[in-house]
């Protein structure tokens, strides 16, 4: 049984998806599964997919065009205890699962993300983004900005399903996810101050900011009032002021 799911719901990804297959594959720890979703992709990404021959794979198909239902639908097929995300543009450094497993059980965090090194889309390093490291700057920062990336965490699969996992969001669903996580001060965030996965900067990628912003705006007012909470009416007024400046 794999103690590790690792997560990928690809669209059209034919041009780097084998390279992020690759680097999983990789990886000094072993003991897990790769499961990919394919959502409505008309390029040449399933036959990438069906090059590969290890067990450890395991791909399905969707005609749902939406990333929260293809990773609601990938963590109700995982086995793993612990779930690690990746997006099909990005590439997992050799020892990202094996840190973090390790510090997730050490440390008994529920959600650990990391540091991220910026890469174009040739695969040349541009930068890299650095992300508050405990739980309680995590806390603080999310209001302001995203305080963890989504493709670098792994996180414990009873407690994002506990919590109802993917729900909102077009372009913002792991915003939503910190925020309802964030209701329960048990729960423990961490980054680890290494940069785990190499992000990639290309034109093809999907964007949204506006809408994401718009979004989490909707999400941090929620919190407002839910928590009745002046902190998340901040947030509210920070993201509404992004969208506008968008």
């Amino acid at each position: 049984m794999p103690l590790i799911s690792v997560l990928i719901a690809v669209y059209n990804g034919e041009l780097y998806i084998k390279n992020t297959i690759q680097s999983i594959l990789n990886q000094t720890y072993t003991n897990f599964e790769l499961i990919i979703v394919v959502n409505c992709s008309n390029d040449s990404t399933k036959e990438i997919l069906d090059e590969f021959d290890d067990e450890r794979i395991k791909i399905y198909e969707t005609n749902i065009c939406q990333l929260a239902f293809n990773l609601n639908y990938a963590l109700l097929k995982a086995k793993g205890e612990y779930i690690a995300r990746i997006d099909a543009d990005d590439i997992a450094m050799v020892n990202r699962l094996e840190k973090q497993l390790e510090v997730l059980k050490k440390e008994n965090y529920d959600v650990v993300g990391s540091n991220i090194q910026l890469i174009n889309e040739d695969g040349k390093e541009i930068g890299e983004k650095k992300y508050p490291e405990f739980n309680s700057k995590i806390r603080r920062n999310i209001v302001f900005g995203s305080p963890l990336a989504h493709p670098s965490v792994m996180y414990k699969k009873d407690i994002i399903l506990k919590y109802g996992a993917y729900l909102n969001g077009k372009a913002s669903e792991d915003y939503d996810l910190w925020l309802r996580l964030m209701r329960d001060k048990n729960i423990k965030f961490y980054n680890i101050q290494e940069k785990l996965i190499k992000y990639r900067i290309h034109a093809s990628q999907t964007k949204g900011d506006k809408l994401a912003y718009n979004e989490i705006a909707g999400y941090m007012i929620r919190e407002a009032l839910y928590q009745k909470s002046l902190k998340y009416f901040i947030g509210f007024c920070v993201y509404i002021i992004k969208s506008l400046l968008k």
